[in-house]
């Protein structure tokens, strides 16, 4: 047993082997990205139907970057940063990093489609007033460092590749009491646009 646990974490250690035999970073594929939304009084799920989604009066505006060390086919795997304002019932600071995994092989006619998903952890100043804060004090919990899940899907035409359009479901959570205390965290549906270098 031991023999084939060795044998398959060496065959995914020469998959994961970059694509790109780059020791400088500005050889990397990586992006910026600008992105703007409003905070959804709903879970994940329901928050993820964008047109039907109960939203609150909070906004978040944000900028994101992303750099990609590794390649498998159209697979992509990187890392990505984020930083961003809350604003409506009240004010407040949000950072986040963790690892992006991305899918660059659907298309449309002449439209790139790419899927992506970011997992992480997410840090605010403080809690946002509506379903983030209204959980905390249920669960007497702390909404200030929570995971960070970021579905995603982005847009691209074959004539501008490196500009993309998408639309992102930015989710904190504590995942069932895992980070203080809090089962949900806040959701938010927002729209951006990305560069890509």
């Amino acid at each position: 047993m031991k023999f084939f646990l060795k044998l398959a974490l060496t065959t995914v250690a020469l998959q994961l082997e970059p694509a790109y035999a780059r020791a400088d970073l500005l050889e990397l594929p990586q992006s910026v990205a600008l992105f703007d939304g409003a905070m959804v009084n709903e879970d994940m799920f329901a928050a993820a139907d964008f047109v039907g989604a109960n939203y609150e009066s909070n906004t978040l505006l944000g900028l994101g970057y992303q750099v990609f060390p590794y390649q498998i086919g159209a697979f992509n795997l990187g890392l990505e940063a984020g930083l961003a304002g809350r604003f409506g019932r009240n004010s407040s600071g949000e950072v986040w990093g963790g690892a992006v995994g991305r899918y660059d092989a659907l298309g449309l006619g002449s439209v790139r489609i790419s899927p992506s998903f970011t997992f992480g952890l997410s840090h605010v100043t403080q809690s946002q007033k509506g379903r983030e804060r209204d959980h905390e004090q249920k669960r007497d919990g702390d909404a200030r460092t929570l995971f960070y899940l970021a579905p995603e899907v982005s847009f691209a035409r074959d004539t501008a590749p490196d500009t993309e359009v998408f639309w992102r479901l930015h989710h904190r959570s504590g995942a069932w009491g895992t980070l203080g205390d809090m089962h949900g965290g806040s959701n938010a549906n927002v729209i951006g646009v990305r560069s890509r270098f």
